[in-house]
């Protein structure tokens, strides 16, 4: 089974425990670990259409590495000079490298987060504790992805006729996109007056609500719940009870891994590795199903 069809409960626990360890886990072979998991995990959810977003982070990456030497002048080791006597210097770059795989990892976890967690999942986890709150959050999220289909739904409309907002002069394309927008907000205050009045009538906020889910905790979410939190608290444990903390300044001083630090390693790869695992064997299981047909 794919990990993003078991419980709800189970899957915001991963997301967090990768992220958190992705941000206080600063050693690079932990990092690299976090990367890699993350773009594998992106491309099971996104398939071929993944790789342009992992190109993009690519990109990211490289200008935030370069890019941080030209602030930061600290560390002795100077590639080179510039601006006069402004140093380029190697601690920073591999600083500015361990920061951009921090940032890279972080925004990929949450590409693969806002695939798995459903409007419906969310809902289902927060609805009876916060429910307002959850609602407007729900309300909030599906925004921009909700104005984007009808953004593309308008611009295909109004190119099937001529008026498409890449063709024209400036003062039509100006034009075009005006009506565009004025279409866009039209549409999203009605939808809001008629969403408005249908919570009216359903009785919304009259009384105690009642809600319907159709998740249950079965043994297997039991155990892999129970496997996370298993190696999510040996991750942490490893990282700082084995692992000597990475220095780049003045020079570059690696970290030292003691057996602890190993087990630790060992524990954030297979944590890390478990949505693209239960992806993969989900598809192989899938392909011999069919090939038995």
């Amino acid at each position: 089974m794919r990990f993003d069809a078991y419980h709800p409960a189970v899957n915001p626990l991963f997301f967090i425990v990768a992220i958190v360890l992705a941000v206080l886990a600063s050693d690079p072979v932990f990092l690299a670990i976090n990367v890699v998991c993350s773009a594998a995990y992106y491309l099971c959810l996104k398939g071929s259409k993944g790789w342009r977003v992992l190109g993009g982070m690519a990109i990211l990456f490289v200008l935030l590495m370069f890019v941080n030497p030209l602030f930061n002048t600290m560390g002795d080791t100077v590639l080179f000079t510039w601006l006069g006597n402004r140093p380029y210097t190697l601690e920073a770059l591999a600083f500015g490298a361990s920061t951009a795989a921090m940032f890279v990892t972080v925004l990929l976890w949450f590409f693969c987060y806002n695939q798995v967690m459903t409007t419906d999942k969310f809902t289902y986890l927060f609805g009876g504790l916060m429910p307002a709150i959850t609602l407007v959050l729900t309300m909030v999220l599906r925004l921009v992805p909700t104005y984007q289909r009808k953004a593309a739904e308008i611009l295909n409309a109004r190119a099937c006729i001529g008026r498409s907002v890449a063709e024209g002069s400036v003062r039509q394309r100006s034009l075009s996109a005006v009506t565009l927008l004025s279409s866009l907000v039209s549409w999203a205050l009605e939808g809001a007056v008629i969403t408005a009045d249908s919570m009216r009538a359903r009785g919304y906020g009259v009384g105690k609500r009642t809600t319907f889910a159709t998740y249950r905790l079965t043994p297997r979410d039991a155990v892999l719940l129970v496997v996370l939190v298993v190696l999510g608290v040996l991750a942490f444990a490893g990282y700082y009870g084995g692992v000597s903390p990475i220095a780049y300044y003045p020079t570059i001083a690696a970290s030292v891994f003691t057996p602890w630090g190993v087990v630790g390693l060992v524990a954030s790869v297979i944590l890390l590795a478990i949505p693209t695992i239960l992806s993969i064997w989900e598809a192989v299981v899938w392909r011999i199903s069919l090939s038995k047909i």
